[in-house]
């Protein structure tokens, strides 16, 4: 796994991060009806109802960022979801790759030169 991830970190994988973005662009979850939906946020949050047109906000925010679907009932876009994530941790990776680099040269200006 990490020879996988390195390899996707790699500044000359552009093209085929833009490969294995396509490929996930049609993973989708089955559609579940508006009605599934609201009973299966009420088990989640099991003290309070959720009204129909709380959900059907939420929902249409999340189809507006692309998250889900809302032609045939409610459905994941998997495939855009795991593309965000893997980019966010990607972004994350080199951040800490940054702040390690910038750690390690504060402890080398620190020392003092014999």
């Amino acid at each position: 796994m990490d020879l996988s991830f390195a390899k996707l970190m790699n500044p000359r994988m552009s093209a085929g991060l833009m490969l294995l973005h396509s490929l996930l662009d049609p993973l989708r979850g089955p559609p579940m009806a508006p009605r599934d939906v609201r009973k299966s946020v009420d088990m989640f949050l099991k003290d309070r109802k959720v009204s129909k047109q709380s959900v059907t906000n939420a929902a249409r925010r999340l189809e507006e960022a692309s998250i889900i679907e809302r032609e045939e009932g409610y459905s994941v876009n998997y495939g855009y979801l795991i593309s965000i994530l893997l980019e966010k941790v990607m972004e994350m990776t080199e951040c800490i790759s940054d702040l390690e680099d910038e750690v390690a040269d504060l402890k080398s200006a620190r020392k003092p030169v014999s």
